[in-house]
């Protein structure tokens, strides 16, 4: 298919197979009320998936950055429904946050996710630490 000037919309090109090559692992993060009037998180939905990680170019950081909405990663797996910002995906010891998902070109076979990274896995200091609560991420 050729590309002409006055096409609007996007074609993204499918992954080949052998693509999704990195193991990750998809979870829901719950902030739950603590007793110390903090919160702590909780993960009630994770499984683990093959994705294709990829970072995003240095003019995208920057755009996004500008609008308080940093997309560090790109992480393409097969498609899932109801995939949304509640979501985090925990790559090694690296958490990233899903801003955004994409139905690659409408066909229900890929799925895009758009990321930002939150950094290293860490486990949950108390709910009145502040340091890890869905506002402070």
């Amino acid at each position: 298919m050729k590309l002409r000037q006055a096409q609007t919309s996007a074609t993204y090109i499918l992954p080949d197979p052998g693509e999704l090559d990195t193991r990750v692992t998809i979870r829901m993060r719950v902030d739950q009320p603590a007793a110390d009037f903090g919160t702590t998180p909780e993960y009630p939905v994770k499984y683990p998936v093959w994705a294709k990680v990829r970072q995003t170019s240095a003019t995208t950081l920057q755009e996004t950055a500008q609008t308080d909405n940093a997309i560090t990663h790109y992480i393409t797996v097969r498609w899932r429904r109801g995939i949304t910002s509640d979501y985090e995906v925990v790559m090694g010891a690296t958490v990233l946050r899903v801003r955004r998902s994409r139905d690659l070109n409408n066909k229900r076979r890929f799925l895009l996710l758009e990321c930002t990274e939150l950094g290293e896995l860490t486990e949950n200091a108390g709910g009145g630490s502040n340091g890890d609560t869905l506002f402070s991420r």
